[in-house]
């Protein structure tokens, strides 16, 4: 009898870690989402427009952080005239905004020619400042306490030839590197001048970086390695 008891006893204490670890496990992935909700995008504004609005005209891997704290992944697209992500639907491959304000999100195995980073990580949240709104996303190409941004914009531009009655309309894309420390955000020239006027503080220390490593002020790569020294001291 004694030893039923204790069987008994010990099976009931494996019964409760158990089930402790199956809901820890449940809890500490409570905050995925597998069921999106979203509305319908419409691409109505952009009839008749040569090229395309986005980013990256493909459908690209995303891992997607909303405001929120919720996370998901899925397959984006990023409209750089509206400045908003998209997803594909599971289900019927709909394209449509997601309802959720999204924080951020990371592009696992894309490319784009105009930044060499990989992966391509873009945040919002950041003040307001030339026709961004907080909302807005840059892709972060240097983190921590100075960080040093990119924003990328198309917009609509519409030219008519001089005694005629067709318009053409294309895509016109820009981009612009962003500093952000200490609560504000600035723009900067991805040069020797400008950043050196950035990281004043540090000003000796970063010269002789700069002399010791060739900073190619054209590759976000190479300008990722210098913040993320400047950060460092």
């Amino acid at each position: 009898m004694r030893i039923f008891i204790k069987n008994y006893v010990v099976m009931n204490k494996f019964i409760i870690c158990f089930m402790t670890m199956v809901f820890g496990c449940l809890a500490s992935h409570a905050q995925f989402i597998h069921d999106l909700q979203g509305k319908p995008y419409m691409e109505q504004s952009y009839t008749e427009v040569e090229g395309n609005p986005f980013l990256i005209n493909s459908w690209a891997d995303g891992n997607i952080d909303f405001v929120n704290g919720k996370k998901t992944t899925i397959r984006v697209k990023y409209d750089l005239v509206k400045d908003v992500l998209l997803f594909q639907h599971k289900g019927d491959s709909t394209v449509m905004y997601f309802v959720d304000p999204v924080k951020g999100f990371t592009l696992t195995n894309s490319f784009i020619n105009e930044s060499n980073m990989l992966p391509l990580v873009f945040s919002s949240g950041y003040p307001v400042i030339d026709a961004q709104t907080t909302a807005s996303f840059y892709q972060v190409i240097a983190g921590g306490k100075t960080q040093l941004l990119r924003h990328y914009r198309k917009k609509i531009r519409i030219d008519q030839a001089f005694n005629s009655a067709t318009a053409t309309k294309t895509f016109e894309y820009t981009d612009i590197y962003y500093l952000y420390a200490d609560n504000k955000i600035v723009r900067i020239k991805p040069s020797p001048k400008s950043i050196l006027g950035a990281m004043g503080d540090k000003l000796g220390q970063i010269q002789s970086y700069m002399k010791s490593n060739a900073i190619n002020y054209k590759s976000d790569a190479s300008l990722a390695k210098l913040f993320n020294y400047y950060n460092s001291l």
